[in-house]
């Protein structure tokens, strides 16, 4: 058994639906995947009305919290929908700061790059992200890669960067909790003010520890971490769209057998 456990669809920064990230992982023999939006439920909640014998689909979503001037994602996954619709209609209010910082960030793109992006998308988008936000400025002409946009502007200390949040990882962790899920570090790779053993001291229950931007020897390291602190480990391509500079393309990695099953179990116990 093999499972990609961290996917975007159009309700965030994602290029693909639902249903088009439902076939493509059917075409590449996965599964299990999980839907994990940017601070949003309702693709992996739609998600749920595909459910057939050939591939399970996990509710998630990618909490956006803050912590020493960097951003701290947390993996959020939940046995089933129950009470979620209340979680997503909280989660609304990081939405609405999202969209105050896109026209943030519009005003910093022209001040700085003469780029006068038109703000239109917002309306068709369930979260805004950076990622959006750079494949807009694509879209509308402007001659930059996707690549040159996080590298020049919106990347942390870029001209055009600001946080997406100012929700507290300690506070994330409990909500989601709270609303019997499981909470598990993203991409622990890229925390870069923090140490992990912080991060891990809030709650974590599992870490990310096989990840597209991992450097030789660091798979190995998050999971010396997760032995010691007895945390389970997850695996997530970040899928955006095919290609991505930097995030994996779907299914290319993967949490397999015992690993997964590990994963599986916790999940079916923190609903009991």
């Amino acid at each position: 058994m093999k499972a990609d456990l961290h996917i975007h669809t159009k309700y965030s920064d994602g290029i693909y639906s639902v249903a088009e990230i439902i076939q493509l992982a059917k075409e590449r023999n996965l599964d299990v995947i999980a839907i994990t939006d940017h601070d949003v439920l309702k693709g992996a909640l739609v998600a749920q009305d595909y459910q057939d014998e050939d591939i399970k689909i996990i509710i998630g979503m990618e909490l956006s919290t803050e912590y020493n001037n960097e951003s701290i994602h947390i993996l959020g996954y939940f046995p089933d929908r129950s009470d979620l619709e209340v979680l997503d209609a909280f989660l609304e209010k990081q939405r609405e700061g999202r969209i105050e910082r896109a026209h943030k960030i519009k005003a910093k793109l022209f001040e700085h790059f003469n780029i006068d992006l038109k703000m239109d998308f917002i309306e068709s988008v369930s979260s805004i992200t950076r990622g959006t936000i750079a494949r807009e400025i694509i879209r509308q002409g402007y001659p930059y890669s996707n690549q040159e946009i996080f590298d020049k502007m919106l990347g942390n200390g870029c001209p055009a960067y600001l946080p997406s949040t100012k929700m507290n990882p300690k506070f994330g962790i409990k909500m989601i909790h709270e609303y019997g899920g499981l909470a598990v570090l993203a991409h622990p790779v890229l925390v870069k003010n923090s140490s992990l053993e912080e991060i891990i001291a809030f709650g974590i229950d599992g870490i990310e520890a096989i990840y597209p931007a991992n450097n030789t020897g660091d798979e190995a390291r998050f999971r010396r971490y997760a032995k010691k602190h007895k945390l389970f480990i997850t695996a997530g391509s970040d899928f955006h769209s095919p290609n991505d500079s930097k995030h994996g393309n779907l299914g290319e990695y993967l949490l397999r057998d015992r690993e997964l099953e590990i994963f599986l179990n916790k999940l079916t116990e923190v609903k009991q």
